[in-house]
């Protein structure tokens, strides 16, 4: 699904709960039903910024004017692309943004194409894409350019981890779910001293808990304070309590180190 047919289908969606929407309007009521739900208060729009000469779409999602807490988040899909993890992440983007995070979702794959056996150089290509998002993020009003955070699921977790440890990773911190080396096993060079919080489903019959932990350690000998967290969940896809829940393990990650850091 492109990035257009994924705005097609949100617009379809809104219209289905009963109001019109466009990308710039205020975003329509969360789909995502978590229990500490808060009021939509943040728009969504259709962005995108320049990566070694392309041009790469994305969402963000804004709080409002005002009330915006200088912490940025970069969320990076999986591997079914924005297209498919998009609509998924896109109620818990809206409630970041509603409580004062600026949200980018980048389609990081547009950066370079991609192949069901990929390789290095593609794992670097879309790391240094999704570096070049944490940037762009970092110019935008209302972000403090050093509270800027890299949030990935799946592939996408591995590239926020590794990549952000790497020599032009510039993330001050980053969260993986459902991530390890049984995605890919060849770390990147680099040591940075950032928080990295990484969740995982216990029994995750994809990627296994052992490769989480082998990446957690890999994180940790390059710098990184790593945070891990075993989900109550067998399949790699999460459910919807689950999705819950890991965003709000995402907040309390933010809260202590970006919003309320330790004296």
């Amino acid at each position: 699904m492109t990035l257009s047919r994924f705005l097609v289908c949100a617009a379809a969606a809104s219209i289905a709960l009963g109001g019109a929407w466009s990308a710039s309007a205020q975003a329509p009521a969360s789909l995502a039903g978590c229990a500490d739900d808060v009021r939509q208060n943040a728009t969504r729009d259709s962005i995108s910024y320049q990566y070694r000469g392309k041009t790469i779409p994305a969402l963000i999602y804004k709080p409002r004017p005002g009330a915006e807490n200088g912490v940025g988040i970069v969320l990076l899909h999986g591997f079914t692309g924005l297209g498919g993890h998009g609509p998924l992440f896109d109620p818990h983007a809206i409630q970041l943004a509603s409580r004062g995070y600026t949200v980018l979702m980048p389609s990081y794959f547009d950066a370079r194409q991609w192949r069901q056996r990929f390789d290095g150089d593609d794992v670097k290509e879309w790391s240094q894409a999704s570096a070049e998002a944490v940037k762009f993020l970092a110019s935008q009003p209302g972000v403090d350019p050093a509270k800027v955070v890299l949030w990935g699921y799946s592939l996408g977790g591995y590239i926020a981890t590794d990549g952000s440890l790497t020599d032009y990773g510039t993330a001050a911190g980053a969260v993986g779910v459902s991530a390890g080396t049984d995605i890919f096993n060849n770390a990147s060079r680099g040591s940075r001293a950032i928080p990295v919080l990484l969740m995982h489903g216990r029994s995750d019959r994809s990627v296994s808990v052992r490769s989480m932990e082998a990446l957690a350690r890999n994180l940790s000998v390059r710098g990184a304070t790593v945070e891990t967290e075993l989900l109550d969940r067998q399949q790699h896809e999460l459910d919807a309590p689950t999705w819950c829940h890991v965003f709000g393990r995402t907040r309390e990650f933010l809260e202590v180190h970006f919003l309320n850091p330790p004296a």
